[in-house]
């Protein structure tokens, strides 16, 4: 039983690693884009892929137009073979009125 509870607790210490990353990796680059002047933040979405602690991940950047000058910035991570936690975050960015 003990050696049960100690493979569940790296499991579990493994995959929080792994969110702490994720959540790190999304942020850099919601903060990369919102850094970026806004004249040259273009609407659209990319996609690449990162290898987080051993499992591999889709990253999705999409960035809407809602006005002339505000856009909605999307980032999402998420597991590409189903295992593995997963993270997005959204924010706005805006011309300088």
């Amino acid at each position: 039983m003990v050696m049960q509870v100690g493979g569940a607790l790296s499991t579990q210490m493994r995959y929080a690693g792994a969110r702490s990353e994720i959540v790190v990796r999304a942020n850099e680059r919601l903060d990369s884009i919102m850094a970026t002047p806004f004249d040259s933040v273009a609407a659209g979405t990319t996609l690449d892929t990162l290898t987080v602690q051993g499992w591999r991940y889709q990253r999705t950047v999409t960035i809407i137009a809602i006005t002339a000058v505000l856009a909605r910035v999307e980032v999402e991570l998420v597991a590409i073979d189903s295992v593995g936690p997963s993270h997005a975050v959204t924010s706005y960015t805006s011309a300088v009125w």
